[in-house]
């Protein structure tokens, strides 16, 4: 039976989008946004359907403000945690990427660089989702000035800021946030551990005080959220962090230490079945764990029987960030044409036919803007260190 929720539909539409994924279409994917040596291949494949998952979430919370106008999370329970899953495991991966990072340094890594490749890994693609925004705040306003022109400008650059502001109204239009689904949030977080690692680095010039620190550190967060009176969300985050953050202190002491691989992907459908049929909300600390057991088998060596490693989730994993950036205004795009919205609303394999064009439209649009933004400012990035390293250089040979 097919209703407006049903979980199988979304399994057959992630199916067609890895086998469009697969095409020469989609070719200006498969260079990886930041090639570096000790990546783990099962969390790069992992990126594309952690962003899908988040993205699918957002279209059955669409379907029900188009349907009921209420703006919330979607009756069902499946759909409901999609995206906070998505978003619990994204941040488990940027814990695990910049702590091994670290950790390979001996807690003195080239900061420059890590500081300057996430500002130009990060900022220009959105920039160009704020430049959607702004287009969208245009039209529904009719591009006529609500406030001042200096309280614009203000708002303007808040969110020029990179996520580090809480999304407002721009121009006094009240449904400025719905333009991106709110999911500038993360980024706000990410920006905070990159920040934070300056001090976290600090115990890894030691190896032991560097390999306990993210677990002590985890079981003390989730243990002070155990005995809290209320979860907070913060904290929350905080936890799913240290989680990736163990996990590679964990691979740094065990880097020989495989698991079996279709025994430890069990494991993992075993405990994502589990996060889903028990939990009602992610963020609180006995998911985070069954989320951060998954984590870890998928670290050591669960590809989902091949699935994380295949050819077309690469592609998706590499277009990630564009995917999870840009589903806002692709959403907000479909469900502005009546005929659309209409097609939606009129049975559930209307409604499933067109999340999944949206998710089509998405991966389209961010394989381009990953071939024309992402890769670009990434690279100019790279230019710019370069050039002041050999600067540096010549500087260091000139005699005194």
């Amino acid at each position: 039976m097919l209703d407006y929720y049903s979980i199988w539909p979304f399994f057959i539409e992630l199916g067609v989008v890895l086998a469009i994924a697969a095409t020469p279409l989609f070719r200006a994917a498969d260079s990886p946004p930041i090639p570096a040596s000790g990546r783990i291949e099962n969390f790069d494949g992992l990126r594309g359907f952690l962003a899908l998952s988040v993205f699918f979430h957002h279209t059955a919370v669409y379907h029900q403000y188009l349907r009921y106008r209420i703006w919330e999370f979607p009756p069902s329970r499946f759909y409901a945690l999609l995206g906070p899953a998505g978003v619990a495991m994204f941040f488990m991966i940027t814990g695990y990427l910049f702590y091994s990072q670290v950790l390979k340094a001996n807690g003195r890594p080239d900061w420059r660089k890590i500081y300057v490749g996430r500002i130009f890994r990060i900022l220009p693609l959105y920039w160009f989702a704020v430049g959607l925004v702004l287009m969208g705040v245009g039209i529904h306003t009719y591009w006529h000035l609500n406030v001042p022109r200096r309280m614009l400008l203000l708002q303007i650059a808040r969110w020029g800021a990179g996520g580090v502001f809480e999304e407002s109204w721009i121009n006094n239009y009240v449904n400025t946030s719905r333009i991106t689904l709110f999911v500038t949030w993360t980024l706000r977080y990410e920006w905070s551990f990159y920040l934070s690692l300056l001090a976290l680095a600090i115990p890894a010039r030691w190896r032991w005080p560097g390999l306990l620190m993210p677990p002590a550190l985890l079981i003390s967060v989730i243990g002070y959220q155990l005995l809290a009176t209320q979860t907070e969300r913060p904290w929350i985050c905080v936890a799913l962090f240290l989680v990736g953050m163990t996990t590679a202190a964990l691979k740094a002491a065990k880097p020989q230490l495989r698991l079996r691989r279709n025994l430890a992907s069990s494991g993992v459908i075993l405990l994502l079945v589990l996060a889903f049929l028990v939990f009602t909300d992610l963020y609180k600390p006995p998911p985070v764990l069954v989320l951060g057991a998954a984590f870890f088998l998928i670290g050591f060596g669960a590809d989902l029987f091949g699935l994380l490693t295949s050819f077309p989730a690469r592609r998706l994993g590499n277009i990630s960030y564009g995917i999870y950036l840009l589903q806002g205004p692709v959403l907000a795009v479909f469900v502005a044409n009546r005929s659309i919205r209409a097609l939606d609303l009129q049975s559930p394999l209307g409604h499933f036919l067109v999340s999944l064009l949206e998710a089509i439209a998405l991966v389209a649009l961010s394989t381009l803007t990953h071939r024309w933004i992402e890769r670009p400012g990434i690279d100019l990035g790279r230019r710019l260190l370069s050039t002041r390293n050999m600067k540096h250089h010549r500087e260091s040979m000139t005699p005194a």
